[in-house]
C-alpha cells in the first residue's frame, strides 16, 4: 500500500435523484418537473467529497400511482436536473418502467431522445417488480440499442432480482449493448462471478459502489482485465446523505495500481463512455474510446 494519492479529476458515475430532490416547491420545480436546479446540498456534497461531478440517475422509489405519467415526470425531471449545471450533473439517465405497456414505454424511450436528449437508460429492477433477466428488460436492452444508449443496471449483491446470473444472461444476448453493472463488488461472493462475467462478455463495464474492499477486488479486477472496464461511482444520495465519506474513493487512492490506471477508473472512461462530459467540463481526452 502507498500513501494516498490524487487524480486530475474525480467523476462518480452513480448518483440518484431522489423523489425529495425531484419535489415541487422546495427545489423550484413546477408540476411536471421541468424547471428543477439541483440542490445547493448535491453541490455541496461533491465539494465535500473532492468530486468533480456525478452523472444523476433516478431514484427507484418513486411514486407510481400515476402509472407512466410519473414517470415522464421523473425522466423529465432528472434531464432538467442535468441542464441546469452541466458543469457539475453533466449526464443523466432516464428509466422504463417493465411493468408498464410495451407500446407507451417505447413512446417514452422516443421522447428521452428527441426531446430530452437522454444519454442512458438505466434500472433498479428490485423496486421495478421483475427481475434483471426478465424478457421485458431483454426488450429494453434492444431499444437502448436501437438509439445508441447505454444501459446501466444494478446488481445488489443481497437481492436475487438482480443476481449476477441474470447480469449473465442479459449481457450475452445482446452482446452489441453497452451494459453498465452498478453495485456489483457489493459483496465477495458476487464479486467473484463478476470475474467470470467480465471474462466472458466484454460488452460489461462495472461501477465500483459499494465495493467490498477484502482481497482487494479492485486491484484484482485490474491485472486480470485493465483498467478500461472499471469506473468510479459510490451509489450516492443527496438526501439524505449516505456517506460520512466515501470508502471506495480512499480504497482506490491506496492502492498499488499505476497513475494511468487510477486516472482511467476516476474519470477517463466514463468521458469515454459520455464525450459530452469533455464538452461540459472543458477536459482534453486522449486515448480509446469506448464504444457504445
Amino acid at each position: 500500500m502507498r500513501d494516498p494519492r490524487s487524480t486530475e479529476y474525480v467523476i462518480d458515475v452513480h448518483h440518484h435523484v431522489g423523489e425529495l430532490s425531484l419535489g415541487t416547491g422546495a427545489d423550484g420545480a413546477g408540476e411536471e418537473g421541468t424547471t428543477i436546479r439541483p440542490v445547493e446540498i448535491h453541490e455541496q456534497m461533491l465539494d465535500s467529497f473532492g468530486f468533480t461531478a456525478a452523472c444523476v440517475i433516478p431514484g427507484f422509489q418513486y411514486d407510481r400511482t400515476d402509472g407512466i405519467a410519473n414517470t415522464r415526470r421523473v425522466n423529465t425531471a432528472v434531464a432538467a436536473y442535468r441542464d441546469s449545471t452541466p458543469s457539475r450533473f453533466p449526464v443523466a439517465l432516464g428509466t422504463l418502467e417493465p411493468l408498464h405497456d410495451a407500446e407507451a414505454c417505447r413512446i417514452e424511450a422516443d421522447r428521452l431522445v428527441e426531446e430530452l436528449d437522454i444519454d442512458g437508460l438505466a434500472w433498479h429492477t428490485r423496486y421495478q417488480g421483475v427481475f434483471l433477466s426478465d424478457g421485458r428488460m431483454h426488450a429494453f436492452v434492444d431499444l437502448a440499442v436501437e438509439r445508441g444508449l447505454p444501459c446501466f443496471v444494478h446488481l445488489f449483491a443481497e437481492s436475487g432480482m438482480e443476481a449476477a446470473w441474470s447480469l449473465l444472461d442479459l449481457a450475452r444476448e445482446h452482446p452489441d449493448a453497452t451494459i453498465v453493472a452498478l453495485d456489483g463488488f457489493s459483496g465477495p461472493e458476487q464479486t467473484r462471478y463478476l470475474m467470470d462475467i467480465a471474462e466472458r462478455c466484454p460488452n460489461v463495464l462495472f461501477d465500483t459502489a459499494i465495493c467490498f474492499p477484502l482481497t482487494r477486488p479492485l486491484d484484482k479486477f485490474v491485472e486480470a482485465f485493465g483498467s478500461e472496464r472499471l469506473l468510479f461511482g459510490t451509489d450516492s444520495y443527496a438526501r439524505p446523505l449516505l456517506y460520512n465519506t466515501p470508502s471506495v474513493l480512499h480504497e482506490l487512492r491506496a492502492s498499488d495500481m499505476p497513475q494511468d490506471d487510477l486516472e482511467n477508473i476516476m474519470w477517463r472512461n466514463s468521458v469515454r463512455l459520455f464525450p459530452q462530459i469533455a464538452t461540459h467540463l472543458n477536459l482534453a481526452m486522449d486515448g480509446p474510446e469506448i464504444s457504445s
